[in-house]
């Protein structure tokens, strides 16, 4: 069950934001056109949720390997080769995670000193940036259990 749930995880917040921002911008758009009035909120609660979107579907595409890449060079390595590129390529990913992450949290940290609010929901703006070191986080997770698999389909085919 908790193994399910790690799997769809961003794929769940994903589609779950999705149902969330469609109303809202539905009613945006109803509540200025037909109305003839807009709401103050909902357009800076959709961006924010795009915000969150974004993050967390590069966690998603690096989950399902779905990043953009030139891999035309790499087809044609040999497969022990690939995989050590491969292995490269990741922990350079990896580590480039980290140092975002660290960046990432020293800002929330700074906004979250400041006291930043947003405009209109008076949301704090700490929230909002918090999707960068949340998302890095789930990234690099998402690349070490890459690694993983990898190494665990080596071992099986020696077998």
């Amino acid at each position: 069950m908790i193994r399910k749930i790690w799997d769809h995880l961003e794929e769940s917040i994903l589609i779950a934001s999705y149902l969330v921002v469609i109303p809202i911008l539905t009613a945006q758009v109803i509540s200025r056109y037909v109305l003839g009035h807009s709401l103050s909120w909902s357009e800076e609660l959709a961006r924010y949720i795009f915000i969150w979107q974004i993050w967390l579907g590069s966690s998603y595409c690096v989950q399902k390997n779905r990043h953009i890449r030139i891999d035309i060079f790499t087809h044609k390595l040999p497969k022990e080769v690939n995989n050590i590129f491969e292995t490269f390529v990741t922990i350079v990913s990896i580590a480039f995670l980290i140092f975002l992450t660290f960046k990432g949290i020293k800002i929330v940290q700074m906004v979250s000193r400041m006291g930043q609010t947003s405009a209109a929901l008076k949301l704090p703006m700490s929230y909002v940036y918090a999707c960068i070191p949340v998302s890095c986080i789930l990234m690099m997770i998402r690349y070490i259990e890459h690694i993983i698999k990898m190494f665990r389909s080596e071992e099986r085919e020696e077998v």
